[in-house]
Formats: structure tokens, sequence, C-alpha cells
């Protein structure tokens, strides 16, 4: 019984493992959205059972799990387009932040269809949720997989290899953080924190590489 999260992951890894393989073979886009359903029901059981059997520490894990889940189909593009373009960071800002927003999107679907059998079929607490979801979003899964895949864009190319890679883990490190600062906060002004935070970030970010693309060529 507490090994069924390990034959979910092999499973899971089995799937993800073979679809990738016919999209990379194929260079068929249609694939890309089974690789997505596939990541989201691994992690979906993955979250579900480390909350069950490790209780105080699952913000954390959580915010691992779905931040790697959420790289699953920036890294199948960037290894379809590596060997015919260069990719740059701000190419894996843009996927990010709409990988990002997907997600987040799917997800706010899930916690209103919560919100209306909890209310019991009443609307205002679910448009109540939905207003919220609307103004935090941008802040929350859309900025944390927009700079993680900035970084991770950047590796190829750049100067020092080394030095991109730790920068790349450092920031994948600092969103998993913001991700479980929002995951441990009840909602209302901890989210408005966690989120202004995390799309002050993007911005700078966002600025950063538009800049250095203009002054520079494009950024790496």
């Amino acid at each position: 019984m507490h090994l069924r999260w390990l034959a979910v992951l092999a499973a899971g890894l089995a799937l993800f493992v073979a679809v990738l393989a016919v999209l990379l073979d194929t260079g068929n886009p249609l694939y890309v959205p089974s690789l997505l359903l596939i990541g989201a029901v691994v992690a979906g059981q993955l979250e579900f059972e480390t909350v069950r059997e490790l209780g105080a520490l699952p913000t954390l894990l959580i915010g691992l799990i779905e931040e790697s889940a959420k790289l699953a189909v920036p890294a199948v593009m960037l290894a379809v387009t590596l060997t015919r373009l260069r990719p740059r960071a701000m190419d894996g800002l843009v996927l990010g932040v709409a990988v990002g927003s997907g997600f987040a999107a799917l997800e706010t679907m899930g916690y209103a269809f919560v919100a209306l059998l909890r209310a019991g079929g009443h609307l205002e607490p679910v448009t109540i949720l939905l207003l919220l979801r609307a103004v935090t979003s941008p802040g929350g899964h859309a900025a944390w997989t927009g700079l993680v895949c900035a970084a991770l864009f950047a590796i190829w190319g750049a100067s020092r290899g080394w030095l991109a890679w730790l920068r790349f883990l450092l920031v994948f490190v600092g969103v998993v953080v913001l991700h479980a600062a929002w995951d441990s906060t009840a909602g209302g002004s901890g989210h408005l924190i966690v989120g202004g935070l995390s799309f002050a970030l993007l911005m700078v970010v966002t600025w950063r590489l538009h800049r250095a693309a203009r002054t520079n060529g494009p950024e790496r």
C-alpha cells in the first residue's frame, strides 16, 4: 500500500517516455496534449500520496512536484527544436508563461467546481473565487514557469555553461519556495503578497531580457 505511489510514478514515466519518443520521432505536435494529460494525472496522484503520508511537509513537496511536471512540455519543445533553432531565454519565458497559464486555468476549473459543490449550487462563492484567481494567477503559475523556463532556455549558447546551469537550479529552487509559500497561505493577502513578488520578478526578468535583446542582440 505504501509503495503505490512508486507504481504510479513508474507507469506514468513509462507512458511519458513512450509518448515522448513518438513525438520526437514524428515531430507531430498533436502528441503534446497527451504529455500534458499524463503529467497532470501522475502529479495529482503523487501530490495526494504526499499529503496523506507526510502530513506537515507536503507544501514544499507539492511545489516541487508541480513545478517539475510543468517543465515537461517546455523541455520537450526545447529538445524538438534544439537541432533546428537556437533557443533564447525570451523564448523560454514566453513558452513558460503560456504553459503556466494553461496549468492555472485547469486548476481554477477544479477549484471552482469544488466551490460550487460545497456551496450547494450557489454561484456567489464561485464568482468570488474566480475573481481572486483572475487577479492573482499572473503572479502564480504563469510567473513561476516563465522564470524557470527562461533560465532553462538560457543554458544553451551560454558562454559559461556551468554558471547557466547553476542559475537555472537556483531559479528552480526559488520558484519551488514561492510555490510552497503560496500553498501555505490561506489565500487573500497571503496570495497577493506572494503573487505580487512573483509577478514583480517576472517583470524584472522580462525587462532585462528585452533590454539585452535591443542593445546586445538576443539574450543567451
